[in-house]
C-alpha cells in the first residue's frame, strides 16, 4: 500500500506521502513530520527526560557556552552533546555540517569554525587540531 512506508534516519522520521500519520515516540524531543513540519513532545515529557539525567555544574557551564551557537536552543545543545559523546572526530564534524545545513547550528561569522572548536576542544570532546576542524567544517 503506497504511502505507508516510514523512514527513520538518526533522530528524524520521514513520513512524506502519508495523509495521516500517528506517531508515539517515548521521550522524543523533536520529530520532523511530513514536509518539514515539526511536532514536539509535550513539555511534560521533555522535562521527564531531562530530569532523568543528572547534571553537573560543568555540564551547565558547557551548555551555557554553546547555547548561542545553537540559536539559544538548549534542547539542541543537550542532544548534540549526547550524540557526540564518544563519537570519532570525523563524525563530529560531519554532524556539525549537517546541523549547520539544518539551521540547528549557526553559520554566522566564526561561530561554527572557531568558537565551537574552542569550546569542544577545551571540554575534551573534540581533540583534533583547529586546522583539522577547519578543513572538515565548511
Amino acid at each position: 500500500m503506497a504511502g505507508n512506508t516510514v523512514y527513520v534516519q538518526g533522530s528524524y522520521v520521514d513520513v512524506h506521502d502519508n495523509e495521516v500519520v500517528n506517531l508515539s515516540i517515548d521521550k522524543a524531543g523533536k520529530v520532523v513530520v511530513g514536509s518539514g513540519q515539526q511536532a514536539s513532545a509535550s513539555d511534560e515529557e521533555s522535562q521527564v527526560a531531562e530530569d532523568m539525567i543528572p547534571e553537573t555544574a560543568e555540564d551547565k557551564d558547557l551548555v551555557e557556552k554553546l547555547k548561542h551557537i545553537f540559536y539559544n536552543n538548549e534542547a539542541d545543545v543537550r542532544q548534540f552533546l549526547k550524540v557526540i559523546s564518544g563519537m570519532p572526530p570525523g563524525d563530529i564534524t560531519d554532524l556539525v555540517n549537517q546541523w549547520v545545513k539544518e539551521k540547528r547550528i549557526s553559520d554566522y561569522g566564526n561561530s561554527r569554525k572557531g568558537v565551537l572548536w574552542d569550546i569542544l576542544n577545551e571540554a575534551g570532546l573534540y581533540t583534533k587540531s583547529r586546522q583539522n576542524w577547519c578543513r572538515r567544517v565548511y
